[in-house]
C-alpha cells in the first residue's frame, strides 16, 4: 500500500506526473452481488441461427484472429501490452523530469525544507482534483481520457522547456509546472486504475491480481533507467536535454495509448447526474457500504504521512545534503533501490493469487523492521560510505514489502466496485491515501532541518511499529 521510492503512489500504482515520492488480493465476500460485466467492444452482435447455419456451422473452423484473442491469455492481450507499454514509457519520461527538477531545487536551494515545500505543493490539486478525474473516468471512454492527457502533458512540459529558456531556472516557474502536472495525474491515476478491472473483471480476481502484477513489474523496471541515466546526465548535461526526453516519452505513450480497444463505462439506461452528485454517490458508496475499504484508506493516510514523508524528503535529503555525496551517487543509490523494486514486484507477483488482507500486516511489520537499522546507523561512528551502503540496503525491504502490501490492497477494491463507479471509488482511494502527505513532507522537511538524522529515524520506526500493530484487527475485517 506504500512505496517508498519516488517514482510511485501508495495505493494508486499509477504515478502521478509529479517529482514527488512513488502506492491486492481475493475480493471481500461480504460485498454485495457483484455488478454487470463491463462490455466488451469486441462483441459480435447475435444473429438468428437458421437451419442452414446449424449444418454449415460445423464446416467452417473458426477465424484465426478470434481464436487467438478467444484462447490466448487476457494478459497477452494486445490492449492489456498497449496500456502497459504506454504506462512505461510515459513512466520513464515522468521520472527522468521528476529526478532533475529534484536535482536542481536541492542544489540551489540545499534546504529540506524548501524541497519539501515544492512536493507538498504539487501533492494538493492532486488531492483536489482526483475525485473529479473519477467522476470522468466513470462517463467517458477511458482510452480517450488517456490518450489526451499524455498528449497534454506532452505539450505543458514543452511549453515549459522552453519558457525556462527565455527566462532561467526559478522556484515560481519550477512551481506552477509541477502544480499543473499534478492536476493532468489527478485526472489520469483514476482512469488508469479503473480501466484494469474493466479489462480483466470477466477473467476473475486472480487474472486481475496478475494483471496488477505486471503494471507494478513494468513501473518498477521503468524507473531504473532514469535513475542510473538521470544522474549522469544532470550532471553533464543539466535539466533541458532532460525534459525534452520527457516530452518524446509523453508523446509517445500517448500515440500507442490511440490503438487501445476499451468500451464506455456501461452505466445502463441511468441518466447522467451531475458531477457533484456523482461524486457524491461514490462517497455514499465508500462509506456506507464498504466501510472496511474506508477503514484502511484511513490507515493508508497515516501510513503515508510516515513513509512518503520520510521517502520523499528524507533520502534525497540525507544522501545529498547530510552525507554530501553528489548527482551521481545519489542517482546510482536511487537505482540500486530500483532494482529492489523490481526483485520486489516479481517475487509479489510470483505470490500474487495467494496474498489476502490476512497477509498484511506481515508487510507491516517488515515496513517497520527496515526502517530500524537505517536511523541506529546514524548513531554510530562510521563512514558516510557505511552509512549510505545500510541506508540503500534496508530500504530494500521497504520495496519488497511495499510491493506486497500494494498487491494485496489494490485488487481487493477494484473487485469490489461496480465498473460505473471505479473510477470514481478509485479516485477517492487517490485522494484519501495521499492526503497525509503534504502534511507528511512538511513535517519530515522540519524534522529532517532542526533534528539529527537518527532520531528522525527511529521514531518512524516506532510509528510504523504501532501501525503494525493496528493493522491486525484491521486485516481481520476482511474476509479470505
Amino acid at each position: 500500500m506504500t512505496d517508498l521510492r519516488a517514482s510511485h503512489t501508495p495505493l494508486p500504482s499509477h504515478t502521478p506526473r509529479t517529482f514527488r515520492a512513488k502506492s491486492t488480493s481475493q475480493a471481500l465476500k461480504t460485498s454485495p452481488k457483484q455488478p454487470n460485466r463491463a462490455k466488451s467492444t469486441l462483441t459480435a452482435p447475435k444473429t438468428p441461427v437458421s437451419h442452414e447455419n446449424r449444418v454449415s456451422a460445423p464446416i467452417n473452423p473458426p477465424n484465426a484472429h478470434e481464436s487467438r484473442e478467444k484462447y490466448a491469455s487476457p494478459l497477452l492481450s494486445r490492449d492489456f501490452i498497449l496500456l502497459v507499454a504506454g504506462q512505461g514509457i510515459s513512466l520513464f519520461g515522468n521520472l527522468m523530469l521528476r529526478f532533475a527538477m529534484a536535482m536542481w531545487v536541492l542544489d540551489q536551494t540545499g534546504s529540506a525544507t524548501v524541497f519539501a515545500s515544492i512536493l507538498a505543493i504539487s501533492v494538493v490539486p492532486t488531492i483536489i482534483f482526483s475525485p473529479f478525474g473519477g467522476v470522468l473516468a466513470d462517463r467517458m471512454n477511458r482510452r480517450t481520457i488517456m490518450v489526451a492527457l499524455d498528449a497534454i502533458s506532452a505539450i505543458l512540459v514543452l511549453a515549459s522547456a522552453l519558457t525556462f529558456a527565455a527566462i532561467g531556472f526559478n522556484l515560481v516557474a519550477i512551481g506552477t509546472m509541477q502544480v499543473l502536472l499534478a492536476v493532468l495525474g489527478a485526472f489520469e491515476t483514476p482512469t488508469v486504475q479503473a480501466a484494469l478491472p474493466q479489462m480483466f473483471r470477466e477473467h476473475g480476481q486472480g487474472t486481475l491480481r496478475k494483471a496488477m502484477a505486471v503494471v507494478n513489474q513494468v513501473q518498477q523496471l521503468g524507473s531504473l533507467l532514469p535513475s542510473f541515466l538521470g544522474g549522469v546526465l544532470y550532471s553533464l548535461t543539466g535539466i533541458r536535454p532532460m525534459m525534452i526526453i520527457a516530452v518524446a516519452s509523453f508523446a509517445s505513450a500517448a500515440a500507442l495509448e490511440r490503438f487501445i480497444r476499451l468500451a464506455a463505462p456501461d452505466r445502463g439506461n441511468e441518466k447522467l447526474p451531475t458531477p457533484v452528485e456523482d461524486l457524491k454517490t461514490g462517497i455514499r458508496f465508500l462509506v456506507k457500504d464498504r466501510p472496511n475499504v474506508f477503514a484502511l484508506l484511513l490507515y493508508a493516510a497515516g501510513l503515508n504521512f510516515v513513509i512518503i514523508g520520510n521517502a520523499a524528503v528524507g533520502f534525497p535529503y540525507v544522501i545529498r545534503t547530510v552525507l554530501g555525496f553528489d548527482a551521481t551517487v545519489y542517482g546510482i543509490a536511487d537505482g540500486l533501490v530500483g532494482v529492489s523494486g523490481v526483485i520486489g514486484a516479481f517475487v509479489a507477483g510470483f505470490f500474487a493469487a495467494r496474498l489476502t488482507m490476512r497477509k498484511f500486516p506481515v508487510a507491516m511489520v517488515a515496513l517497520a523492521l527496515s526502517l530500524l537499522p537505517q536511523g541506529l546507523v546514524f548513531l554510530l561512528p562510521v563512514s558516510a560510505w557505511i552509512k549510505l551502503i545500510v541506508l540503500v540496503g534496508f530500504t530494500f525491504g521497504t520495496m519488497i514489502a511495499s510491493c506486497f502490501s500494494n498487491l494485496i490492497a489494490l485488487p481487493t477494491i477494484q473487485l469490489n466496485t461496480p465498473d460505473a463507479m471505479t473510477g470514481k471509488v478509485m479516485a477517492m482511494v487517490a485522494a484519501i491515501s495521499m492526503c497525509a502527505q503534504p502534511l507528511g513532507q512538511m513535517a519530515y522537511g522540519w524534522a529532517f532541518d532542526h533534528m539529527p538524522v537518527a532520531v528522525v529515524l527511529l521514531i518512524s520506526a516506532v510509528l510504523l511499529g504501532a501501525g503494525a500493530v493496528v493493522s491486525v484487527p484491521l486485516s481481520k475485517r476482511f474476509e479470505d
